[in-house]
């Protein structure tokens, strides 16, 4: 009897402290651009940055990619007991083309979510719309990241 009430009890708390949680969800749409030009099929990621420090972002969504005009849609969810800061990362390979190479590293852009952008539930109903985003622009200051 007093395993079947742990494990009753147990049940009761993982459920109750689920929908304390909240699901909170996030969704981005835009264009990627790199020197005028569509960049097709850089790798998105859409990130928990828990208070900015890189080492405890948690992947919300990955395994995204613009198309071949550089839009891209990218939306996830995820449980938490306070407000999720999230971030969009993206993984690009902006001036390949003219030899700037970095071997297997792809440059790293990022920038975090306006305020407001955060919904409640499992679907999105604010959708944040970056409009294009140069990749271009602060080349020099983004992070070599992403080496396969």
């Amino acid at each position: 009897m007093t395993n079947s009430f742990q494990i009753l009890l147990l049940l009761f708390l993982n459920n109750f402290l689920s929908v304390l949680a909240g699901t909170q969800s996030f969704r981005a749409v835009g264009q990627l651009l790199c020197r005028g030009k569509p960049a097709q099929f850089a790798e998105l990621q859409l990130l928990n940055t828990r208070g900015g420090d890189k080492e405890y972002n948690i992947i919300i969504q990955k395994g995204v990619f613009s198309d071949a005009d550089g839009y891209f849609e990218i939306y996830g969810n995820m449980h938490q007991f306070y407000e999720i800061p999230a971030a969009l990362q993206v993984f690009h390979e902006c001036f390949y083309d003219i030899g700037i190479y970095h071997g297997l590293c792809k440059n790293k852009f990022s920038v975090n979510f306006p305020e407001g952008y955060g919904n409640d539930g499992p679907l999105a109903r604010i959708t944040w719309d970056t409009g294009i985003i140069n990749l271009e622009l602060g080349v020099l200051g983004q992070n070599l990241e992403k080496c396969d």
